[in-house]
């Protein structure tokens, strides 16, 4: 069911990125499992003048998101510091009704750190960057406004 629950969040986080006028998002192709040596650098690329948007989205059941489960970590990474490119992880906090952005920049820091995840609770400690998104619960999803995304001083 999770799985289920992981893809639909992908197609309602397309849907709502959408919703950002003069935008351009695309799903990239998802090999799925069993494909040995194909890996994607992220779920969507968008973009909205003038910034380009590599974004994974990821479903936790939870307080946590583990680290080993950002497998495109690597890729992602190689865009911090890009003018006019934004990487992150949207993470979707189901136990929560709470969808976040957190910049791949932060994974980095949570990493020389000697963190193993990320938890729900560095939004409120401001310890770590990350960013909620304005939300609104419906049955099982949340309809989220991704405008804000367009408004964050850094660029990773």
């Amino acid at each position: 069911m999770s799985d289920n629950l992981g893809k639909k969040f992908e197609q309602v986080f397309k849907e709502d990125f959408s919703k950002i006028p003069g935008c351009s998002i695309d799903r990239i192709y998802d090999p799925g499992f069993g494909m040995r040596g194909v890996s994607n650098i992220c779920d969507f690329i968008a973009y909205v003048y003038p910034t380009v948007y590599y974004m994974e989205c990821k479903s936790i059941k939870g307080n946590t998101f583990p680290l080993t489960n950002l497998k495109q970590y690597n890729k992602l990474s190689k865009k911090v510091g890009i003018k006019g490119v934004r990487a992150g992880v949207i993470l979707w906090f189901r136990d929560h009704d709470k969808v976040l952005y957190v910049p791949i920049s932060t994974f980095t820091d949570l990493i020389k750190d000697d963190k193993k995840s990320f938890n729900i609770k560095y939004l409120q400690s401001k310890e770590y960057k990350a960013y909620e998104i304005p939300s609104v619960k419906k049955r099982t999803f949340l309809e989220s406004d991704y405008s804000i995304l367009l408004d964050l001083e850094d660029n990773n």
